[in-house]
């Protein structure tokens, strides 16, 4: 037997004041002997027999009355009846956190995920007989172990070793939905939520802070009808304080040509509050290492560094990047796919065509789009074909194919041309806008109309520069858009070198819209803004010397393919994928009824058969770069290999847990019970446990004794028997 509320058992103590009472009354009889005593002696000695049994039965009811009030108040339990079968059975939810975090080491050096499925198998065998459980995995997106609640526990513990720990940060909502859902289903009266969890503060910080969730409304309900299960937080503690992450790795494109070289922008987070001084950070391409660079990252903070590299082959290539030097090496390397190709179709609509060359408005950008053209040496081609049309004669066949239109020199618009555009552009095509020299910036807004509104600014005016004045040039910052990371390089080229002598006035329209490169005095140069699957640039400035000399400059062509580029891919399937997620390729007609064959990082292989037109791989469960390639292809052939890299979420980095105060102010607010071992948990389930509550009986009999000391003390004090 155990007391759900043991310290009222103090409350029986209250028996000694009966009994105090009663030994006080005694000390006050006075005896007097008188000379006609000895003729009653019998008599008064049966009476005093009779009455002294009475007096003693007064005095034993009111001492059990208090001891029977204080066992009714501390709720006994018969703990040993909730072992035999049928009684005590309850339904267990054990939510499994099985985020990346957990792989972090304890103080034995184990990771979290052991001592969790190792207490969580011992919680399970502990349970009364009859008790079902159902262990849902939290990571990520919650994935249930097992669909229905299951009797079979011991088969149970036997499926949390193939349970790996690489899943994304935990989503409190759906999680705790989940669990409350599978309470509901639960068939037993007795009901426990169990969360298992490092219980990384990243993820609970917002619910700490008072965030609401719609799910703790029924969580922390106090209706009486409610059926609210009983929740508990048993925290897994983690002993990394110190860690290391790389936690980005940007290409300037994923789309290139040979030999052009592709900008890695590598991003290294401090999440610890040591700092780290010349840390060795590698770049590899298809598994080889190419070069390494050093780098320093002060405490609580963040470096990044970048590199360039040119692929001389067509095909899909891995960039990987790799950090030396922390002790907890699964979040140090950063995979990325570029997807090495041969042609890029483009069509240029020139508004303005030159009847000389390069005096047209898109001939300087045509001729930095197809540098080789023109060459007499077969082994150099250009990504790009571009192919050029009149924008009034523009027909919406024209466009099949293409991936990016530049339209540039266009003082008047047409009623067809913007609407075939716009068209283009949510289908997952892009639009570089270049204005014409002459174009009047309210009669381009009257012919457009509502047109005009999907384009990412409009044009409010122009400005000079005064032959005594500098001209302007582009701010000298670190380049952050994935298009000019490459400019990052000093050997890239220097874009500040650039002079604008007159530029249009551009003003961002849309919440999407943002600035991607400005001038130095503080007007925009370059805004973009998404459309359906695509995307649009717009440009303050055409390419005519007189305007800039930004045509004229060495790195201009790199610049106009990166930007063409970039416009290229945003249609484009990502190859860059998060841990847990089951991506899905495109395939074309003749690929739809073939199989293909899957290789994960450590080199297991499988067979996936295609469903209509696409591709839909199993959930990643290892980092680092999968291959998928038809059953029947040559397994040297590039052009029929497509690979993907799979990438720990750099949220799971931070492995910087709740403290204690922090869980203990948690499970306030859900109101739940802590523990951090499983002897800790098996004392609060065991105190928790409803099991057989005898209180109900104990409060029967104290109401016959309340109604037999009234009984007892109205026949002691009867005149009847004086």
């Amino acid at each position: 037997m155990s007391f759900l509320t043991p310290i009222l058992l103090a409350g029986a103590a209250a028996f000694l004041i009966p009994l105090i009472i009663h030994l006080l009354n005694r000390r006050r009889i006075i005896h007097v002997q008188w000379g006609a005593m000895h003729l009653l002696h019998e008599v008064l000695k049966q009476k005093k027999r009779r009455t002294q049994i009475e007096q003693w039965l007064l005095l034993l009811t009111r001492i059990a009355i208090p001891i029977v009030l204080a066992l009714c108040l501390a709720r006994p339990v018969l703990n040993a009846l909730s072992q035999l079968p049928g009684f005590g059975k309850s339904s267990l939810i054990v939510l499994l956190d099985d985020s990346f975090s957990m792989r972090a080491p304890t103080a034995d050096g184990t990771p979290a995920s052991d001592h969790a499925r190792a207490d969580l198998s011992r919680i399970l065998a502990s349970l009364p007989r009859g008790s079902d459980a159902q262990i849902i995995r939290i990571g990520g997106t919650p994935r249930p172990l097992n669909t229905a609640p299951s009797t079979t526990l011991d088969l149970l513990s036997a499926d949390l070793t193939d349970i790996p720990a690489v899943q994304g940060p935990v989503s409190l909502q759906n999680s705790l939905q989940s669990a409350l859902a599978a309470a509901q289903k639960a068939g037993n009266p007795s009901k426990e939520i169990l969360i298992l969890s490092d219980f990384q503060k990243s993820d609970w910080s917002s619910l700490l802070s008072g965030a609401s969730l719609p799910v703790l409304d029924a969580l922390t309900s106090k209706d009486p009808d409610a059926t609210r299960p009983a929740l508990t937080l048993f925290q897994l503690p983690t002993q990394l304080s110190e860690n290391l992450a790389i936690t980005a790795a940007e290409l300037s494109a994923q789309l290139v040509a040979t030999s052009q070289p592709v900008a890695l922008k590598v991003r290294i987070q401090n999440h610890g509050k040591r700092p780290w001084q010349d840390i060795p950070v590698h770049l590899e391409a298809d598994g080889a290492r190419l070069r390494t660079a050093r780098i320093s990252i002060p405490p609580d903070g963040e470096a990044s560094l970048y590199f360039t590299h040119a692929f001389d082959s067509l095909g899909d290539h891995a960039l990987t990047v790799r950090l030396e030097g922390d002790t907890f090496t699964d979040d140090n390397a950063f995979h990325t796919i570029v997807q090495v190709r041969d042609q890029l179709p483009v069509v240029l609509l020139d508004g303005a065509p030159g009847s000389s060359p390069l005096a047209g408005a898109l001939d300087f950008f045509n001729l930095a789009l197809t540098p080789h053209l023109g060459a007499s040496v077969p082994s150099l081609r250009d990504l790009i074909l571009t192919r050029t049309i009149d924008p009034k004669r523009l027909k919406e066949s024209d466009l099949a194919g293409a991936r990016v239109v530049i339209l540039g020199g266009l003082e008047r618009s047409n009623g067809s041309l913007f609407p075939i555009l716009r068209k283009f552009v949510e289908n997952g095509g892009g639009l570089l806008i270049l204005p014409a020299e002459n174009a009047d910036p309210l009669k381009w807004r009257s012919d457009l109309g509502k047109e005009g509104l999907f384009l990412p600014a409009k044009v409010t005016g122009q400005t000079h520069i005064e032959n005594i004045d500098f001209p302007a040039r582009l701010q000298t910052t670190r380049f952050t858009h994935p298009a000019l990371l490459y400019f990052n390089d000093p050997r890239s080229g220097r874009l500040p070198d650039g002079e604008f002598q007159h530029w249009w006035k551009l003003e961002p329209q849309g919440d999407d819209a943002r600035t991607i490169a400005s001038l130095d005095r503080g007007v925009p140069l370059l805004i973009e803004r998404p459309l359906g699957r695509g995307l649009v640039i717009q440009s303050a400035i055409p390419l005519k010397p007189g305007w800039s000399n930004l045509p004229l400059q060495p790195w201009f062509v790199p610049l106009a393919q990166r930007l063409t580029a970039w416009l290229a891919t945003q249609d484009t399937e990502s190859s860059a994928h998060l841990i847990g997620t089951t991506p899905s390729l495109s395939l074309t007609s003749s690929q739809s009824t073939q199989p293909f064959t899957l290789t994960d990082p450590l080199g297991q292989s499988s067979e996936l058969k295609p469903e209509s037109a696409t591709l839909t791989l199993p959930a990643l469960t290892q980092p680092g770069l999968y291959q998928i390639q038809p059953t029947d292809a040559a397994p040297s052939d590039p052009k029929s290999i497509r690979r993907i890299a799979a990438n720990l979420d750099p949220a799971e980095s931070n492995l910087t847990p709740l403290a204690p105060t922090e869980l203990t102010d948690l499970a306030t607010r859900l109101g739940a019970q802590t523990a951090n071992d499983f002897d800790t948990y098996q004392r609060l389930d065991r105190s928790r446990r409803l099991g057989i509550e005898v209180w109900q009986p104990l409060l029967l009999a104290l109401l016959a004794l309340l109604f037999f000391e009234v009984l007892l003390q109205q026949h002691i004090t009867s005149p009847k028997r004086r």
